[in-house]
């Protein structure tokens, strides 16, 4: 009979979250790892964010799961911040939280959402999936510490001059489809249009590769945001296209650059295509344990 009732359905009410709930929610958050959790680093930014909202279910009064949405072009939405308290995980908590985000979205005007997971969380794969998310990409976080100068030939700041061909070199690359057309900042993924990768290169944050004959044969995409954002002294990339000749010499004209800089730390988001991989590898970067896998959702 007592299993029974701990199984009993379970009241759930999902509203937008409120600067009240910032100790129950800390709570529940402060063993999401080992070091703890970025939620309550980010808690007020997003309460306050124009095109972003924190969604919070309780149960009798209490917070006992979040998730944040924020919808960054027009028509596509991300979704990240999913916690649930220990207590009442695998009760339906996460569901009704992202069931509330997509009809959040939906209501304006977003046709499609996105969230990313790591290949090992077995759990919230399911519980995605469930709720009708396909997974579009694979990414690998890699990591370098103090980076070495390093000589390179080959690659160069990208130039508005070549936005066009460089958008041409993308229509027709492999790495691009695998990608699902994705590039990431701070774990966060956006569609890579024209119009982004002209803002990288008006910014000198994409890096292109011409090789001998000169037409461009890669292109790793570039943001200091992590300085900011995970408070560190480091750059990350977002995006890398090429074979393992053009990702090898981009990465070094990349790494010669942070080393004058003073740059100590280089994160390396790829998407899983095995010759940047190797190329990245070879230089030092530290391949992870997990993948993470971008889902996606049409509404």
């Amino acid at each position: 009979m007592e299993g029974g009732e701990a199984k009993a359905k379970l009241e759930v009410h999902v509203r937008e979250a409120r600067d009240s709930d910032r100790e129950a929610v800390f709570e529940f958050c402060r063993r999401t790892w080992s070091w703890g959790d970025y939620i309550p680093h980010v808690w007020d930014k997003w309460l306050r964010e124009a095109n972003g909202k924190v969604f919070v279910a309780t149960v009798d009064d209490v917070p006992v799961g979040i998730q944040h949405i924020t919808i960054d072009k027009p028509g596509e939405a991300w979704l990240s911040g999913a916690r649930t308290a220990p207590s009442y995980r695998r009760r339906g908590i996460a569901t009704a939280i992202t069931m509330k985000c997509l009809e959040y979205a939906k209501s304006h005007g977003v046709k499609v959402a996105r969230l990313v997971t790591e290949s090992n969380n077995t759990a919230a794969i399911a519980a995605v999936q469930k709720m009708g998310f396909q997974p579009v990409a694979e990414y690998l976080e890699m990591e370098l510490e103090n980076p070495p100068m390093a000589e390179s030939s080959g690659s160069c700041w990208a130039d508005l001059s070549q936005l066009d061909i460089v958008w041409s070199y993308l229509q027709a690359s492999e790495v691009y489809r695998l990608a699902a057309g994705l590039y990431t900042v701070l774990y966060h993924w956006y569609s890579l249009n024209r119009h982004d990768l002209k803002r990288f290169i008006a910014n000198e944050k994409a890096i292109v590769y011409g090789g001998k004959g000169g037409a461009v044969q890669g292109l790793i995409l570039v943001d200091d945001a992590v300085a900011g954002g995970w408070h560190e002294n480091a750059l990350q990339t977002c995006y890398i296209d090429g074979d393992f000749e053009a990702a090898s010499e981009m990465a070094k004209f990349l790494l010669a650059h942070c080393h004058k800089q003073g740059v100590g730390k280089v994160y390396g988001f790829t998407c899983n295509y095995p010759p940047i991989v190797e190329a990245l590898e070879r230089l030092g970067f530290k391949k992870p344990e997990a993948k993470a896998i971008i889902f996606e959702k049409s509404l």
